[in-house]
């Protein structure tokens, strides 16, 4: 079952397909899209790229929109795939309303999509024969890259287990006016590989990221870890990325939401995967060993595979985290409850969350510095913190191994 680029061409009469193939997106013209077979999930769950691209809606991540759908080519049933944005110039331009005509775009170590790969190669040289310890040379870099960006990308790849990456399925891109940004996308060997043994949540991403193991011998060839490798000389970056990791841990991948989007997504395709297994497992059985070795035949065991990604879910933080905290040498975590007087008239910023709960609880590593912005609604004014932390000032940093409690006091601007 081929995967297929469908082109919109004008010289077939349209330039653009204009259709709201992803009722997700804000955008419904597309130059190209793709009718993806899951790669090498392909007759598993058919659907893990998917659960892993899209769990990452609202993160700021570029990644390939979905949408699941029955192929039938010149009337034959030709069975379920993905429908999804093909990542190319067109797609950027699509997305960020950036002129295409100016994107750089690159692939694994620095080759040419489109446009130049000369300055990256020039960043890259910098990176390498200077240390990124000393502020300057590290403000030079962060001028150039997207830092948010790229720790997002980076949690996200370690989070999943990715193994495929980083030395593969790597597109990172810019223009005149962004900084590089990297694209996620084919994370088929997300939560675990149908040949390896059961416990992938286990697997140190990491270490992997960072060049210090390799999960596939191939797959994280020193250039590729070298970026990385590098910005953790820097304390600033280092503490970003490991608290970042944290404000991910409490929210989008705790269990229970991971969970439910996983279930979500294979509820989507669930009525078709007994026809689709059945036509793909008639034309294998010319093939004994895709029979035997990859493809699943029923329902049943294809339930089976998605309990497996269900698995990984719920024990995969516990593991990780225990990886961060050996890598740093963390010794624990603390739990941090913050509150609001009055959700009405502010919310926090904590790291990279925004908080307009009531109260809101989660773990963070000891010693690593929280940062927690108060942010007055229209009509309200900051008073202070109270409780952990106790001063006026807005902007607060807490530093600490010891469970804590904050309060923010916000109160109505009098007339």
């Amino acid at each position: 079952q081929r995967s297929m680029s469908i082109h919109a061409r004008g010289r077939y009469g349209f330039g653009k397909l204009e259709y709201p193939l992803f009722p997700s997106l804000d955008y419904d013209k597309f130059e190209t899209i793709v009718l993806r077979n899951s790669g090498n999930d392909w007759m598993r769950t058919n659907v893990k790229d998917v659960i892993a691209t899209s769990l990452m809606e609202g993160s700021g991540l570029e990644y390939q929109a979905h949408r699941s759908a029955v192929v039938y080519l010149n009337g034959e049933y030709w069975g379920l795939y993905n429908i999804r944005e093909k990542v190319n110039d067109h797609f950027l331009d699509d997305k960020i309303n950036v002129d295409k005509s100016e994107i750089n775009l690159l692939t694994n170590n620095a080759e040419i999509v489109k446009g130049s790969n000369t300055e990256y190669n020039e960043l890259i040289d910098f990176i390498s024969n200077n240390s990124l310890a000393v502020s300057s040379n590290y403000d030079y870099v962060a001028s150039h890259i997207d830092i948010d960006n790229y720790i997002t990308y980076q949690v996200a790849q370690i989070y999943f287990d990715n193994n495929d990456w980083p030395g593969n399925n790597i597109k990172f891109w810019n223009s005149p006016d962004t900084k590089w940004r990297w694209i996620l996308y084919d994370t088929d060997f997300a939560f675990g590989r149908w040949w390896e043994p059961s416990g992938a949540e286990t697997n140190d991403t990491l270490l992997h990221a960072l060049g210090l193991i390799s999960l596939q011998n191939w797959s994280n060839p020193s250039w590729s870890t070298l970026l990385l490798r590098k910005l953790m000389e820097n304390t600033i970056f280092k503490n970003k990325f490991i608290n970042h990791f944290a404000d991910e841990m409490n929210t989008r991948f705790k269990a229970d939401n991971v969970r439910n989007h996983i279930n979500s997504i294979a509820n989507s395709v669930s009525s078709e995967i007994t026809r689709h297994f059945a036509h793909w497992s008639n034309w294998s059985n010319r093939s004994p060993y895709w029979q035997n070795q990859y493809m699943l035949s029923s329902y049943e065991e294809w339930q089976n595979e998605v309990d497996k990604i269900l698995d990984f879910t719920d024990n995969r933080i516990p593991s990780l985290a225990g990886h961060y905290r050996s890598y740093f040498g963390i010794n624990g975590m603390f739990n941090l409850n913050l509150s609001i007087n009055n959700t009405d008239a502010g919310s926090i910023q904590l790291n990279s969350l925004t908080i307009e709960s009531a109260n809101w609880q989660g773990e963070y590593f000891d010693f690593i510095p929280v940062s927690l912005t108060a942010v007055p609604n229209e009509g309200y004014e900051f008073v202070g913190w109270q409780g952990s932390i106790n001063q006026f000032d807005a902007n607060a940093t807490l530093t600490t191994s010891q469970n804590a409690n904050v309060q923010a006091i916000f109160q109505a601007i009098e007339n």
